[in-house]
């Protein structure tokens, strides 16, 4: 490359950092709830999206109490027409939630008991219960340079209108697929850097598979006598059963299905989030054709429990929960997740999405890993670690070459 080349692109991108950083000349509106907004317009852009970007999901979050959320919305307009609908959410992150809650037992160290004032403000454009990329939906026939530097722009004036209440201190955009990462990939510009997080498992329906059976089938010897031995004998021959909690159930037993989330949820290394006993009321308030929630019961207890969230031809295991005295013994937790791919053949769904927890008991289910990335903008430079430690950012695991099926026999 010659010097004229070389001057050539550097001013090409000059001119790009200089265009990309002035005001995008388009229309907002902002909202702290998602009715303040023209339901027409952020309907006509979310429905290609299904659930979590629905206007019902999002206002049973908006009254689950979640103490440490806040939710924030906008509509981008160009030319009175919508382009750009965004779900965003605000988030106090301290300290103590990077490692397991303590041990009520024990006395906490002097040193613990400053983690909970060490805290950070997160700007989060998506859902911190989701997996993909559940907080943006653009209009179709947008080019890419105008819908990302609209996103920009959003979080952008949110951020700075929170200096009444707390400026945050970095923004995420969470979770973002290869091809999504190579479309947005004019945030760099605008100072926002990728991170990788650990893969999100998501199990794919073979459509020879018309139930659960076929799917045990389809499996080597191995792996199919492993999850009956090991999984679902177990917890038959315990005299435990599982079954499906109505609404009436959910609400009526809501103070143990906290419980047994909380069980789970404070011995976790990260917890950014933890949901309130409200949440498991306002999901069950969904419907059954929306969400619904596996439970592990003997006699009159209930052991464990798995939210699912199920939108078009997805099953989204969302929030467990179970009794960790009695899992010392029954394989409750791969049971629960067993009941996802149950579900799954029951609503014709094609695939089933894990997350990103227990990489190898899920590749051992058949689970393959998705990557996804997060771009991240940071104000204060000195909280990198704190963001990238709160939200698995940091040396993440891979999950395991494992394929528990059945090679397909290829004739001459």
């Amino acid at each position: 490359m010659n010097w004229t080349d070389l001057a050539l692109q550097f001013g090409s991108a000059l001119e790009l950092h200089q265009r990309v950083r002035k005001a995008t000349h388009l229309q907002f509106s902002f909202a702290d709830r998602v009715d303040f907004l023209n339901a027409t317009h952020w309907d006509s852009l979310t429905k290609p999206k299904g659930l979590l970007m629905s206007r019902e999901y999002l206002r049973a979050l908006e009254t689950s109490r979640m103490s440490q959320l806040e939710t924030r919305y906008a509509l981008v307009f160009r030319e009175h027409e919508p382009i750009v609908a965004m779900s965003m959410q605000i988030l106090d992150v301290s300290l103590d939630r990077m490692h397991a809650k303590p041990s009520s037992s024990k006395p906490v160290p002097p040193v613990q008991q400053l983690e909970t004032q060490l805290k950070q403000r997160a700007l989060i454009c998506g859902n911190l219960l989701s997996y993909q990329l559940d907080g943006i939906a653009f209009a179709p026939g947008v080019e890419a340079e105008t819908r990302w530097r609209a996103v920009a722009e959003v979080l952008y004036r949110v951020r700075r209108a929170e200096k009444l209440t707390g400026h945050p201190n970095f923004v995420l955009i969470k979770d973002l697929n290869s091809e999504q990462k190579r479309d947005s990939a004019l945030l760099h510009t605008l100072s926002y850097r990728t991170m990788e997080t650990e893969p999100n498992m998501v199990l794919t329906i073979d459509p020879a598979w018309k139930k659960y059976d076929d799917y045990l089938a389809g499996m080597t010897s191995k792996y199919r006598s492993s999850v009956k031995k090991a999984i679902l004998e177990p917890v038959a021959d315990a005299g435990c059963t599982v079954v499906k909690l109505t609404e009436a159930e959910v609400i009526a037993n809501a103070d143990r299905l906290q419980e047994l989330y909380l069980s789970v949820q404070d011995n976790a290394d990260v917890r950014p989030l933890t949901v309130s006993r409200q949440y498991w009321i306002e999901m069950a308030k969904l419907g059954p054709s929306k969400t619904s929630f596996a439970a592990i019961r003997q006699g009159e207890h209930l052991h464990g429990v798995l939210m699912m969230n199920l939108d078009g031809d997805t099953v989204t295991a969302g929030q467990i929960g179970f009794d960790r005295h009695v899992a010392q013994s029954l394989p409750l937790y791969l049971r629960l997740l067993h009941c996802a791919i149950e579900q799954a053949f029951e609503i014709s769904a094609s695939r089933v999405v894990f997350g990103r927890t227990a990489l190898e008991p899920k590749a051992r289910m058949g689970c393959k890993p998705v990557e996804t990335v997060m771009w991240a903008r940071l104000r204060v430079p000195v909280v990198n670690a704190l963001v990238r430690g709160a939200f698995g950012l940091i040396q993440h695991a891979e999950a395991p070459e494992i394929d528990p099926f059945k090679k397909a026999k290829v004739s001459a």
